[in-house]
């Protein structure tokens, strides 16, 4: 019976890794990956593998469970839709983002960095981090984004 169980929950986290796994492939600017992940990730592989199992089916669900909470961090911009960093892949059509808040971050002696706040029309923000400049970011929003979406940019 237990067998059972475990082939069920394989099959969900094997489809939540080819969810992510075809959203993940269409990101064209991606965003910083979110290390939580890697620390969650981390944390449920001690407390998990401590649990003895002689099941190949348990083997198998804990493997596709911890790859897919390790690709829960990565998000980034894709053509048509915005592919947040959470599990199953947060995908967010950009006719659904009402608003774009933009912080660059530029600090002495690293690289430069942009936070985006993508406001949707429910009022749900969703925070990403970008390796660019607020000008090359700034180009990739346009070439996705509709025209009709309004980008802020504010300062620390």
């Amino acid at each position: 019976m237990a067998d059972w169980i475990f082939i069920l929950i394989d099959l969900f986290f094997i489809v939540a890794f080819l969810f992510n796994l075809f959203w993940q492939a269409q990101i064209v600017v991606p965003a910083k990956y979110k290390i939580s992940s890697l620390v969650l990730t981390v944390f449920l592989a001690i407390w998990i593998l401590s649990l003895p199992s002689d099941s190949w089916w348990y083997v198998l669900m804990v493997a596709a469970f911890l790859t897919t909470t390790l690709m829960q961090g990565t998000g980034g911009l894709g053509k048509k839709r915005l592919i947040t960093n959470s599990f199953f892949a947060g995908v967010l059509g950009y006719q659904k983002v009402e608003h774009v808040t933009l912080v660059p971050i530029e600090l002495p002696d690293t690289p430069a960095q942009v936070v985006a706040i993508f406001t949707t029309i429910n009022r749900q923000n969703i925070q990403m981090t970008f390796k660019k400049s607020i000008t090359d970011f700034q180009k990739d929003l346009q070439d996705v984004l509709p025209n009709n979406i309004k980008i802020d940019i504010s300062r620390l």
